[in-house]
């Protein structure tokens, strides 16, 4: 009887074993927030687990929390997302003082976080002092870096991103404002990385880009497959498209106005300037900025191949999107300034889409 008692205990306790065994093979594979959070809500095992196996984390907001509560929280991440102003501020209706540093958070991950890799900073503040330090401090380590519709940096900061973070594989900048000094940073990415897979300064006010820097980073990144640009001429863009064997991706670029009165001369110059642009035989995402009727057939030849066209910046009338869809059998996805035009367009060729 009492052997039977004693016995009790210990099989409660052998279960219990399991059951946290259990959830230690099962919660490193959950990977919804929402599930996560309601399986730390279980037990305090459970909890304990959840705090070493988290990897990545979104906040909404950066004054949720301190970084110090996160890293005490979450150890182990490897990525994090934090949002700072709200989305008034993309129409100037926040001050540019309202907030969202990412000083202190840059200064704990690099007293914290080892592992992390993986960075994304929306409509916050960045400093060049805050990417100097990013930079030479995990460096080696960090793999993608957004900075999405930030501000408070300049090309400086840029330049020690590109000389320091060799192992960087994205890099995206798009919509931020950016203090352009010079365009050497370019440079740097193309001396110091050979891992680069994706590059988006896409509609920042860049303009002082080498195109023979785009083209140095093409040949020694055999990975890069998506390049989103500011505005660079095209014709300029004839080498770096010779060399992006792997490109799946590119949007921006420019192409420079016709001169004078637009005529069938007029109409040929522009198409002999634009003759040699040939565009990778992997590309089937493109958007090209100011893309106007004339400069059409250079994009026919890859047009059947397009999955996705961005046409926001286009310079295209109803019948410049009339010759230009009827032509992309495969396209699924189509990104326009909607009007009634257009409309009437998509609504006559969508059985090419």
């Amino acid at each position: 009887m009492d052997e039977t008692k004693s016995k009790r205990p210990n099989g409660i306790q052998a279960c219990g074993g399991a059951y946290h065994t259990v959830g230690e093979c099962v919660i490193p594979y959950v990977q919804d927030p929402r599930d996560r959070d309601a399986v730390s809500l279980v037990c305090k095992r459970w909890y304990e687990i959840d705090a070493i196996t988290r990897k990545h984390v979104t906040m909404a907001l950066c004054y949720t929390a301190t970084p110090q509560r996160l890293s005490k929280r979450f150890p182990r991440l490897e990525s994090l997302k934090l949002k700072g102003k709200p989305r008034a501020a993309m129409f100037n209706l926040i001050p540019e003082d309202w907030g969202g540093f990412v000083t202190p958070w840059v200064e704990e991950i690099i007293r914290s976080f080892g592992r992390m890799k993986v960075l994304h900073f929306r409509r916050m503040i960045v400093k060049d002092s805050d990417l100097e330090l990013l930079a030479k401090s995990h460096g080696k380590v960090l793999e993608v870096l957004r900075l999405d519709k930030c501000s408070g940096f300049s090309t400086d900061g840029l330049l020690l991103l590109g000389r320091f973070c060799t192992n960087l594989r994205s890099l995206l900048l798009e919509e931020s404002s950016i203090i352009e000094k010079d365009g050497d940073w370019l440079n740097e990415f193309a001396m110091n990385n050979t891992v680069l897979e994706s590059l988006n300064f896409y509609m920042t006010d860049l303009v002082k880009v080498r195109s023979k820097d785009l083209e140095q980073i093409a040949r020694r990144c055999p990975k890069l497959a998506s390049m989103k640009i500011s505005d660079c001429d095209v014709s300029d863009l004839i080498g770096f498209f010779r060399a992006a064997a792997s490109l799946e991706e590119f949007c921006g670029g420019s192409f420079s106005e016709p001169p004078g009165q637009v005529g069938e001369g007029v109409f040929n110059e522009q198409l002999e300037r634009y003759s040699n642009v040939v565009f990778p035989g992997k590309l089937c995402r493109l958007g090209l900025t100011y893309l106007g009727k004339t400069e059409l057939p250079i994009v026919y030849p890859v047009s059947s191949r397009l999955k996705k066209l961005d046409l926001l910046y286009a310079l295209l009338d109803t019948e410049g999107h009339y010759q230009l869809l009827q032509k992309c059998p495969n396209l699924e996805i189509l990104e326009v300034n909607f009007n009634a035009c257009v409309c009437q367009c998509h609504s006559r060729y969508m059985p090419y889409c």
